[in-house]
């Protein structure tokens, strides 16, 4: 089983506490093969290019080590304009965050997903639980989010109820199994301090088991 974890913060986001170096250190003194930095868009503001670099020297430094890939974590509550979408284009993926909040201020789905259509690097919907939002909208997420190549993050941060209720349905599993829907695992790591690594290995673990393919 290939330990991928492609959801973490470094300083870069105003919630993160470690350098991306940090971060991909600790990654590699647990075993992970691929790891994703994926800061916040709205932290970076006009410093993204000053990120990429970083990014892509540590890409470097640590090659023989790990794989690192260069991603950011894009909120819709509201959107970038959309000239922000040519700025990602360097990066290995982006993820979408808050499609899902309660409160009703993210971007319409609708909308969101012909905003998404300007990102040419890959896209997932980072600890969003598509089940809910399926019904909201009464469509079949699965199927949408694999006409529009987007990608699902499972977050085994804690935090978000929609993981728990996959480890215990197996009606949701089997459903996203026979799905072919491209599944990804991230801790959503802001800390190294409070890393949760029995918890990346479990969803790591079920994703193996699940068989859907990487992005």
């Amino acid at each position: 089983m290939a330990l991928i974890d492609l959801h973490n913060h470094t300083f870069y986001s105003y919630d993160g506490k470690n350098s991306p170096e940090q971060i991909i250190e600790n990654a590699i003194r647990h075993g992970v093969q691929t790891i994703g930095i994926t800061d916040h868009q709205f932290s970076i503001c006009e410093r993204l290019s000053e990120y990429i670099a970083h990014l892509k020297y540590c890409r470097e430094r640590y090659k023989d080590e790990i794989q690192v890939l260069l991603g950011l974590e894009i909120g819709t509550r509201p959107a970038p304009n959309d000239l922000f979408a040519t700025a990602c284009s360097e990066l290995d993926y982006v993820l979408f965050e808050s499609l899902d909040d309660s409160l009703g201020r993210a971007m319409d789905l609708y909308e969101f997903l012909e905003w998404s259509r300007l990102f040419k690097c890959k896209k997932g919907l980072a600890h969003t639980d598509i089940f809910a939002l399926g019904e909201k909208y009464e469509l079949d997420m699965i199927k949408i989010m694999r006409k529009y190549d987007i990608f699902w993050e499972i977050n085994s941060s804690g935090n978000y109820m929609y993981y728990y209720d996959l480890l215990t349905s197996d009606k949701k599993r089997e459903r996203i199994a026979r799905s072919g829907l491209a599944v990804t695992v991230g801790s959503d790591t802001h800390d190294i301090c409070e890393y949760r690594f029995k918890q990346l290995k479990r969803a790591n673990e079920l994703r193996d088991k699940l068989g859907n393919p990487l992005p």
